[in-house]
């Protein structure tokens, strides 16, 4: 491996393989064929397409769990790629005939494939920790697993096999960065070159965009530009990044009646006017307490306690030192901050919810 495909980052890919194996299914339903096809599946364009976009995907990072009883784990190059768990989900004899004397779905346990995989995630983490982590589920019950890796400090990517089913968690699409499963099998590698080459990293203007997106279908409030620049990852592509958006025609930028500096998507405009609204209270206040999250995690040595915090944000926001340890009780609760690890505040849009809905309570 070279020294340069050495410094990329690796990914780990855990992937609920009956929900993605039945959601395919449903979307080829049709009159002829109501119960719809078999779905044709790639694993290895699937690896192609995470390693051409996000980094080093190897096999004992690809953990697939299912009750392959019911599936061919060889279908598509599954067993080739991944890690491949047969969770045999059956019950004890004993305990089956006591539950039900006849078969049936009460035969197996039930969700056992999905604790399967929650469990295999976090020995994972435990033991092989990965920089990204890709969720390969539209099922509701990974949503608090997205939400736990992010209050950890990882970034969590989902891959929804169906993004326009109904069965497809809208906190999902709301929460986090998202592609289709179908997406990655139209992908075609390219041929190798002849002297390898860095990975082209993801346009920023196209992840601004993204984030504004998710950031106004989470609160349906106008969003200030100090929230997005709080959650954007990389502090120092955000300029680049605000530039060529703007520059592209992709966003607008504006104050609110209060003088609040605001971005939306070009996409919103209405009759080819920006649509000026208030930004409400609480994510304004949000943002402004985020903002300065991030100005003073850039100051924060190794061993940052408690009293930098509430120092930095007593300065920082101009306020008392009452209110400043109020403010910093609030970061610890919704866990922008933790204790162990208080130089690397979680930014994210979960925490960013959690705070903006503790800040209406108060």
């Amino acid at each position: 491996m070279s020294q340069e495909a050495s410094r990329r980052r690796r990914v780990a890919l855990f992937l609920d393989f009956e929900n993605l194996y039945t959601s395919l299914k449903n979307r080829t339903r049709t009159p002829e064929y109501p119960y719809g096809l078999p779905p044709k599946m790639d694993f290895e364009r699937l690896v192609a397409f995470i390693e051409d976009r996000f980094g080093t995907l190897d096999r004992e990072d690809f953990i697939v769990v299912a009750n392959f009883t019911h599936y061919d784990p060889q279908s598509g190059g599954l067993n080739r790629v991944a890690t491949v768990i047969d969770a045999q989900s059956f019950l004890h004899p004993r305990v089956r005939r006591r539950r039900q004397p006849s078969p049936g779905k009460k035969w197996v346990i039930h969700n056992y494939a999905d604790m399967r995989l929650a469990f295999e995630l976090g020995r994972h983490v435990e033991t092989r920790p990965a920089d990204l982590y890709i969720l390969g589920s539209g099922d509701e019950a990974f949503t608090a697993l997205g939400r736990t890796l992010q209050e950890m400090g990882y970034n969590v990517i989902f891959m929804v096999p169906d993004l326009r089913s109904p069965s497809t968690d809208q906190n999902i699409l709301a929460e986090f960065p998202v592609f289709d499963f179908l997406s990655t099998q139209s992908f075609t590698p390219d041929p190798p070159a002849e002297e390898e080459e860095a990975p082209t990293p993801p346009e920023p203007d196209e992840t601004l965009v993204q984030l504004v997106g998710r950031l106004r279908r989470a609160f349906r409030s106008a969003i200030p530009l100090d929230l997005v620049q709080a959650l954007w990852p990389d502090t120092a592509s955000w300029e680049d990044a605000l530039n060529k958006a703007r520059g592209r025609g992709r966003i607008d930028l504006w104050e609110d009646p209060a003088g609040i500096p605001c971005i939306s998507l070009r996409e919103e405009r209405l009759y080819g006017k920006v649509h000026v609204m208030p930004v409400r209270e609480d994510v304004a206040r949000t943002a402004r307490l985020l903002r300065a999250v991030r100005e003073l995690a850039a100051q924060a040595p190794q061993d940052a306690d408690r009293a930098f915090w509430r120092r930095g944000l007593q300065k920082g926001l101009g306020i008392s030192a009452k209110e400043a340890k109020r403010l910093l009780a609030l970061l610890l609760e919704t866990g922008v901050l933790q204790d162990g690890r208080l130089n690397r505040p979680n930014l994210s849009l979960t925490h960013a919810q959690r705070l903006a809905q503790r800040l209406r309570s108060a």
